[in-house]
């Protein structure tokens, strides 16, 4: 088996099909190893828990709410919460989740969702938006709930107004202005990069939406969500994959 394993050394492929299961010492391998490849990342995603960490040391679980609809960066973001809270009180411990309908979503995505708050302990709460009112349902009918973790990023798009705070203010965490529901903004992972967002989803075997494997790198309402051109393969006999 040894030999077999030298051999193939080059070729053979980590996979994990329990990446929920054990989180923290298959994290502590994850991050030694990419330590000696890339310590920028590495520091990002120290950053990310310490964000994390201070978020669950000040407020109850029951306090803290994961905004989830089935992207990338909430899905990584899933998974480093699950982390914490398995270092913190264990997996049997809950989290909270929720997902605010703005589009009419992929069948794909509404699958991911319940397959992902199954397999890492999420209960989740679904409302129909847009977002300003669908925050302010979850707020009336989960009064509870002051920490809403994002997966926002400063370098996507949307994420245009958390980076200018943060140039300002070197936080991660701001309040919804006045005239939305009161909830405090956590972005742990502001600052990663697309690059990174896939580094984790890839090197922890963490379980993302299958519309990413058919040419989507983003994901929306099926009426305005599109592949990626850049993407796309032409075989010789003119079938595109």
């Amino acid at each position: 088996l040894l030999s077999l394993i030298k051999i193939f050394s080059g070729t053979l492929v980590y996979y994990d099909d329990e990446p929920w299961i054990d989180t923290s010492t298959k994290f502590s391998k994850y991050r030694e190893q990419e330590l000696i490849k890339n310590p920028a990342y590495v520091l990002r995603l120290g950053e990310a828990l310490q964000v994390l960490r201070r978020t669950v040391e000040r407020y109850p679980l029951d306090q803290i709410a994961l905004s989830f609809n089935g992207g990338k960066d909430c899905t990584v973001l899933l998974h480093l919460f699950r982390l914490v809270v398995d270092e913190m009180f264990g997996p049997e411990v809950e989290i909270q989740g929720f997902h605010i309908v703005c589009d009419d979503h992929f069948p794909e995505t509404t699958q991911f969702i319940i397959d992902a708050a199954r397999n890492y302990n999420m209960v989740m709460s679904e409302y129909p938006g847009p977002l300003k009112a669908g925050l302010k349902l979850m707020k009336k009918e989960q009064p509870n709930v002051v920490a809403v973790l994002l997966g926002s990023r400063a370098s996507d798009p949307r994420g245009n107004r958390m980076r200018l705070v943060l140039f300002f203010y070197l936080s991660h965490i701001e309040w919804t202005d006045e005239d939305w529901p009161k909830i405090l903004r956590v972005c742990p992972v502001l600052l990663w990069s697309y690059h990174d967002v896939w580094s984790l989803l890839r090197g922890l075997c963490v379980p993302y939406c299958s519309l990413y494997d058919m040419g989507y790198t983003s994901l929306g309402g099926r009426t305005t969500t599109v592949k990626n051109p850049l993407l796309k393969i032409v075989e010789k006999d003119g079938v595109e994959r």
